[in-house]
């Protein structure tokens, strides 16, 4: 008795030293995040909340066996990480030839398109057709004074030819904020005319900063459509089996999507919403039939 007392007082201590299956520290999974007003809200170097911010938590509980952590960086200290191969994944990337080369695209969201920005008294100055204005009048008109953001990739349907206004001299590129955001007070402040910004972003800094004349919306001809962002994987073994894991989950919320257009119609402005909810569904909907992506 003695010795099956004392075996069995020893195994104890071994099973107790041992940690359960449940008790496993859980895989963790990092993600670069650029704060992006409306977007990606930071406070104390953590994101709280924000249109994509929001999306990625519906995103993180489809994946539960990972533990989700965030960096917050500004966007050239993403991109450089992205050629460093470490394992980690960034969130709220445009898609981009540059970016293909070091990293694995998932499309995960979509963002309405970008209008120009206006202070309210200037629209008047616009050559508007069908409520819309163009890229090449705004940049053929020397009296209009539009600048870029360095922090900001603009989408595809408009990026060559805002990087030729640039390269020709006709257009400003200006530092700042992470979000690029410091532009739109630029405008307000008649130190620019106009620039280019999402509505997310824009409801979100006239919601918080003190504008010295309001500013106004314009969509833009040559930008008309859904713009696709997605999240970037390293081109490793690792970055491709969580590319693979994330476009699944991906799939499987786009498939049910009410909680994620709830979250779009929190943020967007309700005209905005009312406007893209079709293409917000249909975009949606494709993304829950796709194929599963292949990552090599």
């Amino acid at each position: 008795m003695v010795r099956r007392s004392s075996y069995s007082v020893l195994l104890a201590a071994l099973l107790g030293a041992l940690p359960c299956a449940g008790l496993l520290e859980a895989e963790e999974l990092v993600w670069d995040v650029v704060p992006i007003p409306g977007g990606v809200n930071v406070r104390d170097d953590q994101p709280v909340d924000g249109l994509l911010f929001e999306v990625m938590q519906l995103l993180a509980a489809r994946l539960p066996e990972l533990q989700m952590r965030y960096e917050i960086l500004p966007l050239a200290r993403v991109e450089k990480r992205m050629g460093e191969k470490g394992e980690k994944c960034s969130s709220g990337l445009l898609q981009t030839s540059e970016r293909n080369q070091l990293s694995y695209f998932v499309p995960f969201v979509a963002t309405t398109p970008m209008h120009v920005l206006v202070r309210r008294q200037s629209l008047g100055e616009l050559r508007i057709e069908n409520g819309q204005v163009s890229l090449d009048w705004l940049l053929g008109n020397p009296y209009l004074r539009g600048a870029l953001a360095k922090s900001r990739v603009y989408p595809a349907s408009i990026r060559e030819r805002l990087l030729q206004a640039h390269a020709e001299g006709d257009f400003l590129e200006l530092g700042g904020s992470q979000g690029g955001e410091n532009l739109l007070l630029m405008v307000s402040h008649h130190r620019l005319d106009y620039v280019f910004d999402y509505p997310v972003i824009y409801t979100e800094v006239m919601r918080h900063f003190s504008l010295s004349d309001a500013l106004v919306s314009v969509p833009l001809r040559e930008n008309a459509e859904l713009v696709t962002v997605g999240i970037y994987c390293p081109r490793t073994p690792w970055g491709a089996r969580m590319a693979g894991r994330l476009d699944q989950a991906i799939r499987e919320l786009s498939a049910t999507p009410v909680s994620t257009l709830a979250i779009y119609q929190r943020w967007l402005p309700p005209e905005v919403y009312s406007h893209y909810h079709e293409q917000l569904l249909a975009f949606f909907a494709q993304r829950a039939s796709a194929a599963p992506l292949l990552f090599d």
